[in-house]
């Protein structure tokens, strides 16, 4: 078959089973390869091209003679993929929007709240910087800056050096330094 024939045409515009068959095999795979890279999400792009390949069933009645099958399709594609995105970006911003009236109708008007909320995050980047620590020091730091045990005591509990304790609280400061930055402050005046 011809897919740029008027046998083609005709038969998609009959609505033959063997003219949209011929057209889905040969077109379907390089339809999805190309809205795959355009809406770089494959579930997306396959629900693009089967919607396309659902338009041209129904609109066969309005195909032309002249019509060629190729560029009719992936001119389709390209639309169905842009409107996609845009639909995408509208709900993003709905969801954004939806978060923000949230965030400042309910947090912003009670001051508790926005404390709660920032106290909430900063004990979860500061438990998050000190799961990274290697094991022994994070150890010593647990045991130095949360149960409040001096060096000497968690020399005498952990059977080390003092010496060893403050290697390993100084290694502490700087891997929390470097990945708490400008929240280390907060951490060393904040009780935890």
């Amino acid at each position: 078959m011809d897919d740029n024939g008027k046998h083609l045409i005709a038969g998609l515009w009959r609505g033959k089973e063997e003219a949209f068959a011929y057209v889905f095999r040969l077109y379907y795979g390089p339809l999805l390869n190309y809205a795959g890279r355009i809406l770089k999400d494959t579930e997306l792009a396959n629900d693009v091209v089967q919607e396309c390949f659902c338009k041209l069933y129904e609109r066969r009645k309005e195909l032309k003679e002249e019509l060629e099958v190729r560029p009719y399709l992936y001119k389709s594609v390209y639309n169905s993929c842009m409107d996609a995105i845009k639909h995408q970006k509208v709900r993003d911003n709905y969801i954004n929007q939806e978060l923000l009236d949230f965030y400042f109708s309910k947090v912003i008007e009670t001051p508790e709240a926005e404390q709660a909320l920032l106290e909430e995050d900063l004990r979860g980047a500061i438990q998050d910087a000190i799961d990274k620590l290697p094991e022994r020091c994070r150890e010593i730091f647990v045991l130095s800056k949360m149960e409040g045990l001096s060096n000497k005591q968690i020399s005498e509990q952990l059977n080390i050096s003092i010496k060893t304790v403050e290697s390993q609280m100084t290694t502490a400061f700087v891997r929390l330094r470097k990945e708490l930055g400008w929240l280390l402050c907060i951490i060393l005046f904040q009780n935890f």
